[in-house]
């Protein structure tokens, strides 16, 4: 995926609207841009014969990074150096903002074709939802279990404790109760424990 060399945050949305050359164009500011050739071969459809130099008129090396290979474009005049482009010198693709490639075939006197693309934005495809994860989920049952188990254990034990001798056939038991208080406390813990 390409991203726009001016909207960074913006991928270019590849579409064969001119000429049936496949171009990436931006959606937000609808820059187009051609790699090595494309910009000749769309000028020669729309006339039927290309231009001979698309060199840049005083290039500066101020322009923006380039959205194939990340190096910094060129920046200056293509055909006219009033008509202030983007171009990069190490793959040769050009950078058009919206409605300079109908200055440029103003400029070369071509006529014919379209020369603006808008494209829409594409679908954002949701994230698939993260598979359960068995063993946490597990934990966190058998983590359960031993709360409600160790709950239930002290409570009876108490129970057994504060009751009359006469209404219980059981004696409270320390370790019993020490036991109940453990599962409980590592149940709380397993409830609590980070993946």
């Amino acid at each position: 995926m390409t991203n726009c060399p001016k909207c960074s945050s913006e991928a270019l949305v590849e579409t064969p609207a001119l000429g049936n050359i496949p171009l990436e164009v931006c959606p937000g500011c609808s820059g187009i841009w051609f790699n090595k050739g494309e910009l000749e071969a769309l000028l020669k459809q729309s006339q039927g014969t290309g231009p001979a130099d698309l060199d840049l008129i005083n290039p500066k090396a101020e322009g923006l990074a380039c959205p194939s290979c990340k190096t910094k474009m060129s920046h200056g005049g293509l055909v006219n150096p009033l008509l202030l482009v983007d171009k990069c010198q190490s793959c040769g693709g050009i950078w058009l903002d919206p409605r300079e490639l109908d200055l440029v075939k103003k400029l070369l006197g071509l006529s014919g074709g379209a020369s603006e693309v808008k494209v829409a934005r594409p679908a954002v495809v949701p994230a698939p939802p993260p598979a359960p994860d068995i063993k946490a989920m597990l934990i966190k049952l058998v983590s359960a279990a031993a709360v409600i188990l160790g709950l239930a254990g002290v409570s009876f034990e108490m129970y057994l404790y504060f009751s009359p001798e006469a209404s219980v056939s059981y004696t409270p038991s320390a370790a019993a109760a020490a036991a109940s208080f453990v599962f409980c406390i590592g149940g709380i813990f397993g409830l609590n424990r980070k993946k």
